[in-house]
């Protein structure tokens, strides 16, 4: 066994036999807020982010993209939704990510929704999230990075605060546009996500309508962002629907598709059902959302060709889940839920087994694999 090899076995015994078991046995979030502390104290110095990268991080050239100008040395992201406050920006390099999104952030500051508002369905291999857009606000958070130097491109996530007077049409608008100026201001990160699916937000996923789109999105071409702006889907939505949403997108200044959010859908044949007769409000990540962002993918790739670069979301645990999106006509991959089941070591091992799999069909390096084995939608 190589060097490499044996680093991501050992650390892979020591989180599923160790840290997991410990940290499973405490509420969820109570273990992400830990974990979050630890990894901004490993990222605050440069030694222990050399000896995180030493452990963990693997990177091959082959691996490597320019997309919208912007270099990726993998194309393994964290998702939004897990660093909502720009704590593990330093972090994340070592622990071998190609890049990674903060938020979703929000104009103005949200505490989140009731708890329980995060949870685990193992046998599904699926989260339970209802945070709601927590966050410290969008002032906070680009005031707290903008002196940041950030080694792998930087995504920001942007959505509307989680308040009764944003499902006002035009209030909510306008709380977007306010929310990406933050940013503007202080010319922070490599692009923008807009996040218009996420499903725990008061009012719900109001500018997942043609027309509202329409009209937000007119607002943010008038903006003139200097970053690639992406947005973020549904991935409950039909193919009929998300067609309609990226024939919107595509006569604006859009550059990129994330498929996609976070399911309702309960009744999606990877739940377990025991553990969805226990399973609190909120919508859910991880395999259950896998076939559904799949098909979308591999839609949008075979009938927008290349005019959408498209970010594979959901089901992430493993090299060739990563490999599929990819051949479907996924230009680049993000995860969260993969990483809290599998230990942080998983993006070394994606990223090794990855460059593995390209190498034995013959690409030359990522970019030849993608859109390579579309499926019929």
């Amino acid at each position: 066994m190589s060097l490499t090899g044996l680093k991501q076995k050992t650390n892979e015994i020591i989180y599923s036999n160790i840290i997991k078991r410990i940290a499973f046995k405490f509420d969820a979030e109570r273990v992400h807020n830990s974990f979050t502390l630890v990894g901004r104290f490993l990222g605050s110095n440069f030694l222990t982010r050399k000896i995180i990268e030493f452990d963990f991080s693997y990177q091959n050239k082959k691996l490597e993209q320019n997309i919208l100008g912007i270099h990726f040395r993998n194309p393994i992201g964290l998702a939004a939704g897990f660093d909502y406050n720009a704590d593990l920006v330093k972090i994340l390099p070592g622990v071998g990510f190609g890049f990674g999104t903060i938020g979703s952030v929000t104009h103005g500051k949200y505490g989140g929704n009731e708890k329980p508002r995060l949870g685990r369905l193992p046998n599904s291999r699926s989260l339970l999230v209802n945070k709601g857009l927590k966050n410290k606000g969008a002032k906070a958070i680009a005031g707290k990075i903008k002196n940041i130097e950030i080694e792998i491109p930087l995504g920001v996530s942007i959505a509307k605060t989680n308040c009764k007077e944003t499902c006002d049409e035009k209030e909510g608008i306008k709380d977007y546009i306010n929310c990406i100026k933050e940013f503007e201001k202080v010319n922070v990160g490599n692009y923008y996500e807009l996040n218009i699916s996420c499903p725990n937000a008061f009012g719900g996923e109001d500018f997942t309508e043609e027309k509202k789109l329409d009209r937000l999105l007119t607002e943010t071409d008038k903006l003139e962002l200097r970053k690639p702006l992406f947005l973020k889907m549904p991935v409950d939505f039909s193919v009929r629907k998300t067609e309609e949403l990226c024939n919107i997108a595509k006569n604006h200044k859009v550059e990129g598709l994330i498929f996609g959010n976070l399911t309702k859908n309960r009744k999606r044949k990877e739940f377990d059902r025991e553990e969805m007769k226990r399973a609190g409000k909120g919508a859910f990540s991880g395999l259950p959302t896998k076939e559904a962002s799949n098909k979308l993918i591999a839609f949008v790739r075979k009938k927008y060709k290349r005019r959408f670069v498209i970010i594979g979301l959901g089901g992430v645990f493993s090299a060739q889940d990563v490999y599929e999106k990819i051949k479907l006509g996924a230009d680049l991959v993000q995860l969260i839920t993969g990483m809290i089941y599998n230990g942080p070591s998983l993006i070394g091992k994606i990223n090794y087994r990855l460059t593995k799999l390209i190498e034995k069909e013959g690409f030359n390096n990522i970019r030849e694999a993608v859109g390579k084995g579309l499926i019929k939608v």
